[in-house]
């Protein structure tokens, strides 16, 4: 990696002024993969909107380069019923030109331990299929496969397949005893803090 770029490598929570870099990054899958089964890219609005509603329980992050949107990741509900709360749905997208360079990893680790500390239980991936470097991502994080839905969705004239991947996260609070995973909103800052930095410096890490 650029060293230039290296120094100024930073994993935090996203901001609505990130928007338009966010969508910047996100158009392409929609215009030109399967790997989103969403058709219409979405404006800028619609994309503030959704990242405040995650936010007002789950992470949203981002990694910038020079203070630049170059990648980000979230967590989501996975069904809304209340027994379905303890779980969450992940999704991660990076510019192009920043793949296979740590990024997932770093975002991904800082995705863990926030939803650890809230107190999140089972994680879920949801993946159009083929995508090796998604499933081998997801599987050095611990997922596992449990099931193919075949031909499951419709893009680009043919039906895709998706395949779906669980990690439980073993040293979950027990929410009998516990209650509900904590909103992100309500987390103590510090706890946030020590996930970013540790996945910042995990990223200069890789690029030493």
């Amino acid at each position: 990696m650029n060293s230039e770029l290296d120094e100024h490598l930073v994993i935090r929570l996203a901001r609505p002024e990130d928007s338009q870099e966010i969508l910047d990054i996100y158009s392409p899958y929609v215009r030109d993969t399967t790997l989103t089964f969403v058709s219409t890219i979405p404006t800028v609005a619609e994309i503030e909107s959704k990242m405040k509603q995650i936010q007002i329980r789950y992470p949203y992050l981002v990694c910038t380069s020079n203070e630049r949107v170059i990648g980000f990741a979230y967590a989501n509900e996975v069904r809304p019923h209340e027994a379905y709360r303890w779980n969450a749905e992940l999704s991660i997208y990076l510019d192009e030109s920043y793949h296979r360079r740590g990024i997932a990893t770093a975002l991904y680790t800082a995705l863990f331990q926030i939803l650890r500390t809230q107190g999140f239980v089972n994680l879920y991936a949801v993946i159009t299929i083929p995508n090796e470097p998604s499933i081998a991502l997801h599987r050095h994080f611990g997922f596992t496969e449990i099931g193919v839905h075949q031909a499951t969705g419709y893009k680009f004239g043919g039906w895709r397949d998706v395949v779906w991947m669980h990690h439980r996260i073993e040293d979950a609070a027990d929410p009998g005893e516990h209650g509900i995973p904590t909103p992100i909103s309500k987390m103590h800052k510090n706890d946030l803090e020590t996930a970013l930095s540790l996945a910042t410096a995990f990223l200069k890490g890789v690029s030493s």
